[in-house]
This record gives C-alpha cells, structure tokens and sequence, in this order.
C-alpha cells in the first residue's frame, strides 16, 4: 500500500513539477518555489529595448535624410529652409491692410482729388462708371489749349489716388516682375525726410498677386514652399526722389528699403533671396526700384514717359516739389 503511494506521489509531483516549470516556476520536493520572475520581464524588456533601438535608427535616418535634404538645397540654391520656414510663417499670417496701411486713400479721396484737380485745370480727372480704375481716368487730352495759372496741391492720399489712376491708365494695372505679367494695386502712399529743395523719400505700399508664380512651382524644390507662399504680397516700397538741376521736373529714384507684408527689412532681403532662386523674381532691391519707381514715374513722369505732374509742362508748369504744410505733407505741382 505505501508503495502505491509512493508512486502515486511521484506522478503528482512530476505533474506538477511539469506544470510548474511551464509557468516559470521550480519543484523542490513537495514545495514549489519562484524560480525568477524577472526572467519573464527580462524577455519583455528585450523585446521593448529592441523596438527603441528601431525607433531611434529610423530617427536618425530621418535626420540624416532632413540634414541632407538641408546641405543639399543650402548649397545648390543658397536657401536656409529653417529660417525661410520662420519667415515663410509668419508671411503666410493674415495681413490687417488697416493696421498696415494706416494712410490708405479711400472712395472719397479720389472725389476730394477730382474736385482738386479739375479746379484747376477742368476735365484733367473723369470719373466714368465701369471705365478706368474704380471708374476714374486721366484725360490728358483735356490739356490742349490750356494753359496753367494756379498750383495744384494733393495730400498722401490723393496722390495715392492719382497715382493708382494713371498707373491703371497706362498699363492696366500690370507690372512685369520676373519675366511676368501681374497685377499690382498701389494702396498707400506716404512722404517723409522732405528737403528745402522739394527732394523727399517716397513710400508706396502695393499689393501685388502671386498666382502667376505659383502657376509654375510643381518641381523640387518648389513645391516644398509653394503652399507657404500667399496669393497676394504688400510690398512697402520706399525710394528717395531727389530733384536734379536740369529743370523743375528732372529727378533721380534710387533705393531706400522694402519690406514685405509683416517682415522685417532684413527678413524681407534674406527671403527675396529665397523667392529669387525659387520664382525668379529677382532681388529685393529690384522689386523696390520697380515699385517705386512705378508709382514715381505715374505721379511725376519724365520726357519718355509723361505721368500726372509732367504732362502739365506743357501749358506752363514749371516744376513739382514735395513739401509740408501746416495741415498735411503736400505734392505741388506749380
């Protein structure tokens, strides 16, 4: 009997032994004790260890391929993507015209310009509903057989107006910015550091549309800005205008600054940079020149080009000048 026992004993334990050592654990005898229970975390560790490692191999390849990318367009374009991406932010932000534009001309400045304009010489501004920009025109043919016998004085905003005007009348509102035709809206335009002799630094904030460079990013690495890029840029152009000796209406243009929409001045240099080797827009200062010699030559003009206050030499104008008076900075065509 106690030898059946002893068998049946044996089995047991065997048994149990056997189960034992399936969940981890040892038979000494009839008492069963942990083997290690940090052998089975061990293996959990290892697997998770293993999946850090691959986590941080494929970080490294992204880095290496992002470094890459960084040195390989640093050095065949000249582009910083890290700092283009900052300015490319805070480009693409909404821009507040009001807060942008403070001075901006608005409907009833171009009735008050009108009024000013035709004061003196009658007819020289028509207003003819669907006809020029926002239905005002020069008539400059309305200068035949006059002859000019008061000054015309504007404020900033009725000469952003006149500006716009004649700028509209002749080239439809399109600049050619890189080999591009596009559509440029003079929306501000201000005058500062005026000199005894009527010189002064001219600033023009214009709003000009960018859907035609945008037409043409598809390839690398173009398409990685071109959704960073806004239809539409605020430029504010600001060239000095110095009156030359050789008469009353000769006069220089030459580079001040620009900025872009919210940019600062050397964001705005850096990035045209960047837009240069991506659109070929050309450099800051380019824009600039074009910009603001743009709104110049509409307000003042020259032989070749005959804008607002040039046209009237003919009829006894002898000279325009900017100058400041006891209610506003004037231009004065006299």
């Amino acid at each position: 009997m106690s030898k059946k026992n002893d068998i049946s004993k044996s089995r047991q334990s065997g048994r149990l032994g056997y189960v034992a050592k399936q969940k981890g654990f040892v038979l000494f005898g009839n008492v069963l004790k942990i083997r290690n229970l940090f052998t089975y975390r061990g293996d959990n560790m290892k697997a998770l260890k293993g999946v850090l490692i691959t986590l941080v191999v494929i970080i490294a390849i992204v880095g290496v391929t992002v470094i890459g990318g960084y040195v390989a367009v640093r050095s065949k374009y000249g582009i910083d993507l890290f700092r283009t991406a900052g300015q490319l932010k805070t480009l693409t932000k909404d821009v507040d015209e009001t807060a942008l534009c403070p001075n901006a001309y608005g409907e009833q400045d171009f009735v008050e310009m009108k009024s000013a304009v035709n004061d003196k010489i009658d007819g020289l501004i028509v207003y003819e509903k669907g006809k020029g920009f926002n239905g005002y025109s020069v008539n400059f043919d309305a200068l035949k057989g006059k002859v000019m016998t008061d000054k015309i004085s504007l404020t900033e905003k009725q000469v952003g107006a006149v500006a716009q005007t004649v700028f509209f009348g002749q080239t439809a509102g399109k600049l050619k910015i890189g080999g591009k035709d596009v559509s440029v809206t003079v929306v501000q335009v201000d005058f500062s550091e005026i000199a005894a002799n009527g010189s002064a630094d001219f600033n023009v904030v214009a709003k000009i549309d960018l859907t035609p460079f945008k037409a043409d990013m598809d390839g690398f690495p173009y398409k990685l800005f071109k959704k960073y890029i806004p239809d539409n840029l605020y430029v504010s152009s600001t060239v000095r205008v110095d009156k030359t000796e050789e008469d009353g209406f000769s006069y220089k243009v030459s580079h001040k600054s620009v900025t872009l929409n919210n940019l600062s001045g050397d964001d705005t240099a850096d990035l045209f940079n960047t837009l240069n080797a991506v659109l070929k827009i050309g450099t800051a200062e380019n824009l600039n020149m074009q910009v603001g010699t743009m709104a110049v030559n509409a307000l003042i003009g020259t032989k070749d080009n005959p804008g607002f206050a040039y046209s009237m030499k003919a009829i006894g104008a002898k000279y325009f000048m900017f100058a400041t008076s006891a209610d506003a900075d004037r231009f004065i065509v006299n």
